[in-house]
């Protein structure tokens, strides 16, 4: 599965590069990891423990890191209006909420 969610990221990776051009670096960087963040917020496995700790384990990393880019990204861009709505845009609620 993980092998399957990769693969599907790097497929979609040039899009979001595409997408993201026009934008600073660090703020396409919040980008990536506040959608990976959601995408591992949202999978739960009861049944298979290991996999839950890999799930775990992503969201720590993910959701944490998106988290403190966020805020640095936030006070960084407060005097760029547009830059600033994107990153409020992709602070979804599983970066806004996370806690270690």
């Amino acid at each position: 599965m993980v092998k399957r969610l990769f693969a599907c990221l790097l497929c979609c990776l040039p899009l979001l590069a595409t997408a993201q051009e026009k934008l600073p670096r660090d703020v396409a960087q919040f980008i990536e990891q506040a959608q990976m963040c959601e995408h591992f917020a949202g999978e739960w496995d009861d049944n298979d423990k290991a996999r839950q700790r890999e799930i775990t384990q992503a969201i720590e990393q993910s959701c944490g890191q998106a988290q403190r880019q966020w805020k640095r990204l936030s006070t960084k861009y407060a005097g760029q209006p547009a830059i600033k709505k994107v990153i409020d845009e992709h602070a979804n609620d599983a970066v806004r909420s996370f806690r270690k």
